[in-house]
């Protein structure tokens, strides 16, 4: 299972057209928590949160949840009798749209008024929410004590749907083919799940958490009504990485089948992988940022890396570049330097200012954008050369393969192709790839399967080394912002 670049663009474009019969469309807190008037649009119809402890990422998720009158506030945000006086000022506004009620999109509120929660005129909703309590063991939750000694009740038993034996299985990467259901009676909700493995029966007493999680998330979602709202807390819990990354997979794959919203919350980079920017949103001290920032960049943000200086790009080629000049110019600004892909722009220029205007932070940060930005080349942001970074590049290599071969062939780490294979595998990926962003990686299957990172950071330290003139201003103002004292 894979997403196509197409199948991303297909959602957003649903969501930008709003061809939803029900969708939540914004959540804006004011005076929830760490946050004082935050605006969250979910332009993706599967959203990510990520952040640190504390900063803001179940708030996010509990604050989706009150829109709609099937959630009880009380789980997502119970209140004591003592310390809990500042919820007298909580609201969370909402642009939904729900075409049963009306064609346009609506506002709506909750608020905590009076020692209570209000909703007024609430909406309908099929919302099931994830708790991170589901990877508890079977043995140790309550609703599973009635199927000890079971199988002295003559049990109901059923195979698992096919289409939950397809999805968890590849999520897993195990054959379920012979996992079954368990009930004790046919009207009961509740069931338990029973494995076989080597022709051994083996009930979920006896799961991995991350297995018996799985199957019953994907058996909830495929059951639930189209259009439903999915939220998950911290998606990864449980899972291995790589089950991860097929989770997220399969949430798009169903956000598209059955036309979904998901919104989960995590720490793990793999829930990340498969999102554009737009989906990702980064919690951080109570204000939230949407774009790709990693969780090196959060560190970084919230002063938590080892070195004097941080410098936020866009991408994870411009982190390769900027290193790359650093390298050539200054290899001690580069030991002093964290450089961190915080997703695209206006997004890392919020970022790096975030950084620099938290008081507890005394390192200093400064953006770097792609080339195309409408943004003078001065201050505390800077702009690499060109427009497009990776056409720049590229082109540049393109243009002068022919001198550039021998080269290429031993940055590339590529001694097996003569130089006259390797001039026409740089002309042949140019020709193939219409996206300056996969051109990479499409130039190292050329290659002979080359490493996509191997092959862009040779070929930006071929440029940076025959182009000093267009890295050189660069250069010199990354190498004065890290010695800088001020």
């Amino acid at each position: 299972m894979s997403v196509a670049p197409s199948t991303l663009r297909a959602l957003g474009t649903r969501v930008a057209k709003r061809n939803y019969q029900k969708y939540l469309l914004e959540v804006r807190l004011r005076n929830v928590r760490a946050f004082g008037d935050q605006k969250i649009t979910l332009a993706f119809p599967v959203t990510a949160v990520i952040g640190t402890n504390g900063g803001g990422k179940s708030t996010i998720l509990g604050a989706a949840a009150l829109a709609y009158k099937s959630v009880k506030p009380g789980d997502f945000f119970p209140k004591s009798n003592v310390g809990d006086t500042s919820m007298a000022d909580w609201r969370i506004e909402y642009d939904i749209l729900d075409r049963e009620v009306a064609n346009a999109a609506l506002s709506k509120n909750a608020r905590f008024v009076a020692a209570k929660w209000r909703r007024d005129n609430s909406l309908d909703r099929d919302v099931i929410v994830f708790k991170i309590q589901r990877t508890v063991p079977a043995g140790e939750q309550t609703r599973y004590k009635k199927f000890i000694g079971m199988t002295q009740r003559n049990p109901i038993i059923t195979p698992l749907p096919v289409a939950v034996r397809r999805h968890a299985g590849h999520i897993l990467g195990k054959d379920l083919t012979a996992f079954k259901l368990a009930k004790l009676h046919k009207t009961d909700e509740d069931y338990i799940l029973l494995g076989y493995q080597k022709a051994n029966d083996y009930s979920q007493f006896h799961f991995g958490a991350g297995e018996a999680s799985i199957i019953e998330m994907v058996t909830r979602i495929e059951a639930a009504d189209n259009e439903a709202l999915i939220l998950i807390e911290e998606i990864e819990n449980g899972l291995h990485p790589v089950a991860t990354e097929r989770m997220v997979e399969y949430l798009i794959g169903a956000a598209e089948r059955k036309r979904l919203q998901v919104i989960f919350t995590t720490h793990s980079e793999y829930a990340l992988k498969k999102l554009p920017p737009e989906a990702i949103w980064a919690c951080i001290d109570g204000e939230a940022y949407q774009g790709r920032l990693s969780i090196d960049s959060l560190r970084a943000i919230t002063g938590g890396g080892e070195k004097e200086r941080v410098i936020f790009v866009e991408d994870d080629f411009a982190v390769d570049w900027v290193e790359d000049i650093l390298r050539q110019y200054d290899m001690k600004a580069l030991a002093a330097t964290e450089i961190h892909a915080a997703g695209g722009y206006p997004y890392l220029i919020s970022v790096a200012e975030h950084h620099n205007k938290n008081p507890s932070i005394s390192k200093r940060a400064i953006a770097v954008v792609d080339g195309d930005q409408p943004i003078a080349a001065s201050g505390k942001i800077l702009k690499l050369p060109g427009e497009i970074p990776e056409s720049e590049v590229y082109g540049y290599i393109s243009e002068n393969a022919q001198s550039l071969s021998s080269l290429v062939q031993q940055r590339c780490q590529c001694p097996n192709l003569s130089q006259d294979e390797i001039v026409k595998a740089i002309k042949k990926a140019e020709i193939d790839t219409t996206d300056p962003h996969l051109i990479f990686r499409t130039l190292g299957e050329c290659l002979g399967f080359m490493s996509e990172i191997v092959v862009r950071r040779g070929m930006i330290s071929i440029y940076d080394e025959r182009n000093k003139s267009s890295v050189q201003s660069l250069a010199k103002s990354l190498v004065a912002f890290v010695r800088d004292d001020n």
